[in-house]
């Protein structure tokens, strides 16, 4: 008699997931989304692993990365930073909610993804809090806000920020964020040349339990 297929958790349909890959890399002196961790760029580590929870992965970025197998949306005029190109892919993927993420933050768990996007009842935009600081490019936002993305972007605004300015939002303390990830690996990122040395470190810790 045959077995049942076992199959884990759904993919999350109802939200876009954006891989940010907008920035300029100076701290790096390369474009640090085409380095290579474990055989794998980057941002292809970075969608990879969103792809896991979402069925729909998308790249704020240029059209060039295209060759990655998911869809980049380049921003559509300056300024370029990180509220044009959530603006961007809201002008163009139909989706009632986004969440963003950084291509350089390849190890976010799966509980942490599906744990943000289980919050977004009743509110515009959820986004963690570390020490007092918002943390802009691990958010969920609703479409709701575009109004407030386009007028801040008139207004020559680059960052995301001032959206939780206008918005109803949930924001995430340490007590959810450590149940959801106990090493905080959703905001371990590649800035330095240093980074990529401890994000091998962490790959080779992973891939030994059977993680990765």
């Amino acid at each position: 008699m045959a077995m049942p297929e076992m199959k884990g958790p759904r993919k999350i349909s109802d939200l876009t997931c954006i891989i940010m890959a907008g920035g300029k890399s100076s701290r790096m002196g390369s474009d640090k989304a085409l380095l290579k961790l474990g055989g794998m760029t980057l941002i292809e580590r970075s969608a990879r692993q969103a792809a896991k929870v979402f069925e729909r992965v998308v790249i704020s970025g240029p059209p060039s990365l295209g060759w990655t197998g998911f869809r980049a949306i380049p921003d559509d005029r300056p300024p370029e930073g990180p509220l044009m190109g959530l603006l961007s892919v809201m002008r163009t993927i139909d989706s009632p909610w986004f969440f963003t993420l950084p291509c350089d933050s390849p190890f976010v768990p799966e509980a942490f993804l599906r744990g943000m996007a289980g919050l977004r009842e009743g509110v515009d935009a959820v986004v963690p809090m570390i020490e007092d600081y918002y943390e802009p490019l691990h958010a969920l936002y609703s479409r709701s806000l575009r109004e407030e993305a386009e007028r801040f972007v008139a207004e020559g605004e680059r960052q995301i920020l001032r959206l939780f300015e206008r918005a109803r939002t949930r924001v995430v303390g340490p007590e959810l964020l450590f149940e959801w990830d106990p090493r905080s690996l959703a905001f371990f990122n590649v800035n330095y040349p240093g980074d990529l040395i401890e994000a091998e470190e962490i790959l080779q810790g992973l891939t030994r339990e059977g993680l990765d």
